[in-house]
């Protein structure tokens, strides 16, 4: 009996989030500190293996289900380092959240180095399950948050689960790099289902439309430090898994069929979630509407993949992909960690005309948001939200010109709901004092947004994806 051999150091960041989860739910009161030790040592450790060479484990024949190269070490990192901002904002919790916001670090993990349908699903929903309990506030609005949250999420996973059902029937494996070699030759028919239902069930971890719907009530009624998590290193864990698939399975032999899906999906959420952010009056719920815009923006490259430039380049289109849901992620997190920072933990986001005054009253929480919506905007002086764009701007130039003036449309008709925002907080009159704390989490994240507006290369070269 053949065993496998098992690389234990490529998988050490997910042994130390892991373990940081079981040690969370025994400390007692000091589990937020454990939990964060734990995960910001399991960040480190995925940076130490990510500078050193890939690691492949979990063979099957000459394809590995698991690999720690720069791009899952640098996302495993990045999964870690969010929860850790999110646990720090989350004020004194119990042990059970701790426990659970920890497991799901560990799902993103996982998810970061899978490299196959299996593990890559198994993956996605440990970094999800978790969620239903986290977002469900006490009272009824939490309570259908939840149910909402689960429902949605429970029938996108059995539809992805069909479409990889569908293509391992065509291929004859769920491996990206089976998969990339069997499509060729089947029946394309079957083919196109089956990446229609794992592209279209994936991408509602993103809220892409027209898997949309759950994300801005979900958001509005879950606590501010969960909707931060959502927004951010959930997000991360549907742009992931979506470019993974994409650029690992099916870039090469199926590159037509995943651009048509992506294409529809791309559009749909840049024109919906504009339009809809430009009519919001409440804080979270633009930023939620505003997100879901911004998922169109993630897939507009890999869309292009309907295109013969697009398919002849696929590394570039992934790359400029992960590096917009990099930039797009961080600066979520810096908007939700300092509008928790404003309203307290236990608080809603309130109406954006609440926030006027904030500036006068708390200058550096003001500052990180304000930092964070003008990058949104993909404005200077933040650059991290200009170097987004233009990393997907530049390719899409190149390759599918009518994608590049839909992304370059909806980033003007976005000017025109982040403007105001920022405006509001910055000249805005009003009684905006700052009800919550963690001033060192904020001043944390807003000095992660100077340093990626400041070396966007950094960002720019562990994106970089390779076959």
């Amino acid at each position: 009996m053949h065993a496998q051999t098992i690389d234990h150091v490529a998988l050490l960041p997910l042994y130390l989030a892991a373990a940081a989860a079981v040690a969370a739910l025994f400390a007692g009161r000091f589990a937020g500190a454990v939990a964060m030790i734990g995960l910001a040592a399991s960040a480190a450790a995925a940076v130490w293996v990510g500078f050193g060479p890939t690691r492949e484990t979990f063979a099957v024949g000459q394809w590995h289900s698991f690999v720690a190269d720069d791009a899952a070490m640098g996302a495993a990192a990045l999964f870690a380092s969010l929860t850790v901002l999110v646990a720090a904002v989350s004020g004194r919790k119990t042990p059970e959240y701790c426990f659970l916001l920890a497991v799901s670090a560990a799902g993103g993990i996982a998810l970061a180095g899978s490299r196959d349908l299996v593990t890559l699903i198994v993956a996605l929903e440990t970094l999800t399950v978790p969620l239903y309990v986290l977002v469900a506030r006490p009272g009824r609005e939490g309570a259908e948050a939840g149910v909402t949250f689960l429902i949605a999420s429970v029938t996108a996973s059995a539809t992805a689960l069909m479409g990889a059902a569908l293509l391992y029937a065509a291929s004859g494996t769920v491996h990206f790099a089976g998969l990339a070699e069997g499509l060729g030759g089947a029946p394309a028919g079957l083919v196109a289902a089956g990446v229609a239902l794992v592209l279209g069930g994936l991408a509602f971890k993103l809220a892409a439309v027209p898997l949309h719907a759950w994300a801005p009530p979900v958001l509005e009624r879950a606590p501010l430090p969960v909707a931060a998590y959502l927004a951010s290193a959930s997000k991360l864990g549907g742009a992931v898994a979506v470019i993974w698939v994409v650029h690992f399975a099916l870039a090469q032999e199926a590159g037509l069929a995943a651009g048509i899906v992506l294409s529809v999906l791309a559009v749909g959420s840049i024109a919906v979630g504009n339009v809809a952010a430009l009519v919001q009056r409440r804080t979270v719920a633009l930023l939620a509407w505003s997100g879901i815009a911004h998922a169109g923006y993630v897939l507009a490259p890999l869309a292009a993949l309907a295109t013969a430039a697009g398919r002849s380049d696929a590394e570039a289109a992934s790359a400029a992909a992960f590096a917009y849901a990099v930039f797009f992620v961080l600066l979520e997190a810096g908007a939700f960690a300092s509008l928790t920072a404003v309203r307290g933990e236990d608080g809603d986001g309130g109406a954006v005309a609440d926030l006027g005054g904030l500036w006068r009253s708390a200058p550096g929480r003001a500052a990180v948001l304000l930092v964070a919506v003008v990058g949104l905007a993909g404005l200077p002086p933040a650059l991290a939200g200009t170097f987004a764009k233009v990393a997907v701007l530049e390719w899409l130039a190149g390759s599918a010109v009518w994608l590049a003036v839909v992304v370059a449309a909806g980033a003007v008709v976005g000017l025109g709901y982040y403007l105001p925002l920022a405006r509001t907080v910055l000249l805005g009159r009003g009684p905006a004092a700052a009800k919550g704390r963690f001033p060192v989490a904020v001043l944390a994240i807003g000095a992660v947004l100077v340093a990626i507006s400041l070396a966007p290369q950094a960002v720019l070269e562990f994106t970089a994806l390779s076959r």
